[in-house]
C-alpha cells in the first residue's frame, strides 16, 4: 500500500542516488582535467563531444569551441576519424602536430558489435619536454658533483615504402607493379581502382617514392572519412573568419600541403558531385582558392585518386562527373583482390607473419600446411588488410609456437569451410609450396633481379640506381652484400606438416 511514508523513503532514496552520481560526475571531471595527457572524446561520427584541458590547452584552442566541431577541424593530420572506420585501435603511433613529433593512441569505443564513438589519447607531448625533464636532471646532477650526462635524440627516419613493400609474384601483381612503374616516370594523373583492402595507398606510396615529386610530401585524403560539409575545407582551407568556428590565422588545405609534391584522393567515388566539379577546375587551372579568399593561389602537384567504386557505371547513371572521370583515368591501375592471385597468399602470410612477430617482440611462429590451405581457400572479402588482421588476431590468441588449422577455426572462421574441399587440395598446395625454396628467397630472388637491372641501367652508377629505387645508398650496399653471401631457410621450416 503506498502510504506518505513510503513516498517520503522513495524521494529520499532518489536524492542520495542523485548525490551519488553528481559526486561520481565531479570527480570525474575534475580527474579528466587533471590527467598529464592529452584525451579527447568524439561520437561515431567523429564530433567532438569531450576534450580536457591538457589536450585544449596544447593545441591552443578553446574547449567550448572544440566541443561540437568535427575531429579534423581540431586537430590536424588526425586520424581518429579513419579509425572509427576501421576499427581498428592505433597504438603507439608517431603524429606531428604543433611543429613537434608526438605519441598518440586511438581507440574505437563498441557498445553491441557496433562503434559508438573514439578515443585519442596524446600520451607524449613532445621531444622538448623529455629535454626539460633532462636539464633538471643535469641540474641535480650539478649539485651533487656527479658527472655529466649526454643525451641523444636522433629524430627516427622512416624508409620510404617501394615496390618492395607489394608483396607477390602471381602475373596479375607483378602487371599492376609494372604498370605503376611505368606510371611514376610521368607526372600524369593516375586513377587507381580495386577492392577495399588490396593495398591501392601502398601502391600510391610506391609511386610517389620514385616520381619526381619523391622530395615533396605524400598527403593522404579519405574522401568517404569527411563530412560533405567540411570536405571543401579540408580540401582547400579557408582564411580567418571564413566561416563560424573557423580558426584563428586560417587554415591550409590539403592541396597546399601538398605543393610540390603528391596528394592522394583515396575512396574518391564518394564525393559528392558539387566537390567533383571544384577537383575539376584544380586539376584543370592548377590553383586552389581557399573558402572565403578572394584570389586563387597556384600550386604544383602530381594528383592519384583510388577508387573501389565502378566510377564508369556512376557516370552512366549521372552519379559521377564524366569530365572528372576522363581527367582521373589518364593512366589507370588496377590491382587485383586475393581470389586472383591466391598463389601469392602464402607469400603474404609469410612476410606479415615476421612483421607482426618483430612488432609484438615474440619468436616468428610457425603455421601448418592445412592452415595456409585454409587460407587459401577462403573468401577474403576484405583481401590483405583481412588476411593480416586474422594473422595478428592468430599470433596473438595462439599459445604454442605453431598455429594450426583448428586455431583458424576457432579465433577467425565464422562458419566453416566444408573439410573436403581443404583435404582435396592440400596435396596439391602442399606440393607447390615445397617447390619454393623459402618464402622469403622468393621475395629476396625479385629484390636481387630489380636491383642488378636498376644498377645496369644506371651504368654502375649505385647512387642513382638507389635514387630509382627509393632507397639509400648506405641500403643498397648492404642489400647487395646480402645478395653475395645468401642464406635462407626452407619453407618447411616454417611451415609445418
Amino acid at each position: 500500500m503506498l502510504t506518505k511514508n513510503n513516498i517520503q523513503d522513495g524521494f529520499s532514496q532518489i536524492y542520495q542516488k542523485l548525490q551519488l552520481l553528481e559526486n561520481t560526475a565531479e570527480w570525474f571531471h575534475v580527474s579528466f582535467d587533471n590527467i598529464y595527457e592529452g584525451i579527447v572524446v568524439v561520437d561515431e561520427h567523429g564530433y567532438v563531444k569531450m576534450i580536457n584541458k591538457a589536450y585544449s590547452s596544447y593545441l591552443g584552442v578553446e574547449r567550448d569551441w572544440a566541443i561540437g566541431q568535427h575531429i579534423i577541424n581540431v586537430i590536424d593530420a588526425t586520424r581518429l576519424h579513419i579509425v572509427l572506420q576501421t576499427g581498428i585501435p592505433e597504438h603507439n603511433q608517431v603524429q606531428f602536430l604543433k611543429g613537434q613529433e608526438v605519441v598518440a593512441h586511438r581507440i574505437p569505443i563498441w557498445k553491441n558489435n557496433k562503434i559508438i564513438g573514439g578515443i585519442g589519447i596524446l600520451v607524449f607531448r613532445g621531444v622538448s619536454e623529455l629535454y626539460h625533464i633532462f636539464d633538471k636532471i643535469q641540474e641535480l646532477h650539478n649539485q651533487t658533483g656527479l658527472k655529466t650526462l649526454s643525451i641523444v635524440q636522433p629524430k627516427p627516419k622512416e624508409e620510404p615504402i617501394t615496390f618492395n613493400d607489394v608483396i607477390g609474384e602471381s602475373k596479375s601483381i607483378i602487371h599492376s607493379k609494372n604498370m605503376a612503374r611505368r606510371a611514376a616516370a610521368s607526372p600524369a594523373t593516375i586513377l587507381i581502382t580495386g577492392e577495399s583492402g588490396v593495398g591501392k595507398e601502398i601502391f600510391t606510396k610506391a609511386i610517389h617514392s620514385i616520381s619526381s615529386y619523391k622530395d615533396g610530401p605524400f598527403i593522404s585524403v579519405n574522401c568517404s572519412s569527411i563530412p560533405e560539409q567540411l570536405l571543401e575545407s579540408e580540401l582547400f582551407g579557408y582564411e580567418e573568419g571564413a566561416f563560424t568556428g573557423s580558426r584563428k590565422k586560417g587554415k591550409p588545405g590539403k592541396f597546399l600541403l601538398a605543393h610540390k609534391g603528391t596528394i592522394f584522393l583515396d575512396e574518391i567515388g564518394d564525393m559528392p558531385l558539387e566537390m567533383q566539379a571544384k577537383i575539376l577546375r584544380v586539376l584543370q587551372e592548377r590553383e586552389v582558392e581557399p573558402v572565403g579568399a578572394t584570389k586563387p593561389i597556384s600550386v604544383d602537384f602530381r594528383l592519384i585518386a583510388a577508387t573501389n567504386r565502378p566510377l564508369h557505371e556512376m557516370v552512366e547513371e549521372n552519379k559521377f562527373r564524366e569530365d572528372l572521370y576522363y581527367r582521373l583515368n589518364v593512366i589507370p591501375i588496377y590491382i587485383p583482390p586475393l581470389r586472383e592471385r591466391k598463389e601469392d597468399i602464402p607469400l603474404l602470410i609469410g612476410h606479415y607473419m615476421k612483421s607482426i612477430c618483430q612488432k609484438h617482440h615474440i619468436p616468428i611462429k610457425d603455421i601448418s600446411k592445412e592452415t595456409v590451405m585454409a587460407m587459401m581457400n577462403y573468401e577474403w572479402k576484405g583481401n590483405i588488410r583481412e588476411l593480416v588482421n586474422a594473422l595478428e588476431r592468430l599470433i596473438t590468441l595462439v599459445d604454442g609456437n605453431c598455429i594450426y588449422y583448428d586455431d583458424f577455426k576457432r579465433y577467425f572462421l565464422d562458419s566453416n569451410l566444408p573439410k573436403e574441399k581443404i583435404e582435396a587440395n592440400l596435396q596439391d598446395t602442399a606440393n607447390k609450396i615445397s617447390n619454393l625454396n623459402s618464402l622469403e628467397k622468393v621475395k629476396q630472388n625479385h629484390e636481387k633481379e630489380l636491383y642488378l637491372r636498376i644498377i645496369q641501367e644506371e651504368n654502375g652508377n649505385k647512387t642513382k640506381a638507389a635514387n630509382r629505387l627509393g632507397i639509400s645508398r648506405a641500403t643498397l650496399y648492404n642489400k647487395l652484400k646480402g645478395f653475395k653471401n645468401e642464406v635462407y631457410k626452407k619453407i618447411d621450416n616454417r611451415i609445418k606438416d
